[in-house]
């Protein structure tokens, strides 16, 4: 960025002074030279004579060098003013239009994150809505009858018991065999005389024994008797109502009643099985 001064830093090289009057430096530091001169300078339009001249061009060609840089500079900034601000000093005075909007830059780093603003007041409380009406309740319903309780069931009738069969008849006993014969006996010697005693006569042998008569056959045992049916087993009679605890006639046993046996203690019933 560049700032203009208020007054351009040169002064000018020369003025026109009176005639015949010598160069000198005023007080606003420019340069007044005689009237003569002064003319003939402005006329100037030819430097060829400086460029012929091998003196002068050897004394000044850094000079000249210098002088065109300065007149291309020159040019260029004039053109550059001309265009960006046209000829009139107050037209260029003012905010021309916006120019287009240049290239976007990159992205600068990000910022450092801003410290927490206070918290706000809280909002007003809202008002409360009104309560909605309570619903009305159902009325309870009737309380149903309680059922009968079953009259208690028949005991079914005992099957009857089959008959016996008869007993079959008991075996002949087999008839005793006959006994044997006895031996006859033997004959009596003659008395002998006194004497030597006689030798005893031989015993007659035992007769044989007689055969063993036969066993009776055993009578074949009669056939058992069918069994007789059983009857059906009655209907199972509903549960009778719990009795009172007490004492009806102090039966303690058992009572078989279809297919239960019913304990009793002292008249109260114990347990059914």
């Amino acid at each position: 960025m560049a700032n203009l001064n208020d007054n351009i830093r040169g002064k000018k090289l020369f003025k026109e002074g009176g005639s015949g009057a010598e160069a000198s430096k005023g007080s606003d530091g420019e340069i007044t030279v005689s009237k003569e001169k002064s003319d003939e300078l402005a006329g100037l339009t030819d430097i060829s004579d400086v460029f012929n001249d091998d003196g002068l061009y050897q004394s000044n060609k850094f000079l000249l060098k210098q002088i065109e840089d300065l007149r291309s500079d020159v040019e260029e900034l004039h053109a550059f003013i001309k265009d960006a601000f046209g000829k009139d000093s107050s037209s260029a005075a003012s905010q021309g239009s916006k120019g287009d909007t240049g290239a976007t830059g990159p992205t600068g780093p990000k910022g450092s994150t801003g410290s927490t603003g206070p918290q706000g007041s809280a909002g007003a409380k809202g008002d409360t809505g009104a309560a909605g009406t309570n619903g009305t309740n159902g009325s309870d319903g009737a309380k149903g009858d309680k059922g009968d309780t079953g009259a208690a069931g028949a005991a079914g009738a005992k099957g009857d018991t089959g008959s016996q069969g008869p007993k079959g008849d008991k075996g002949d006993t087999g008839a005793a065999g006959s006994n044997g014969s006895d031996g006859s006996d033997g004959a009596k010697g003659d008395k002998g005389d006194t004497g030597a005693a006689g030798s005893n006569g031989t015993n007659g042998s035992d007769g044989a024994a007689g055969a063993k008569g036969d066993k009776g056959n055993t009578g074949s045992t009669g056939p058992q008797g069918a069994t007789g049916a059983t009857g059906p087993t009655g209907p199972q009679g509903a549960t009778g109502a719990a009795g009172s605890n007490a004492s009806v006639s102090g039966f303690s046993g058992k009572k078989t009643v279809g297919k239960e046996t019913w304990n009793f203690e002292n008249g109260l019933l114990d347990s059914v099985k």
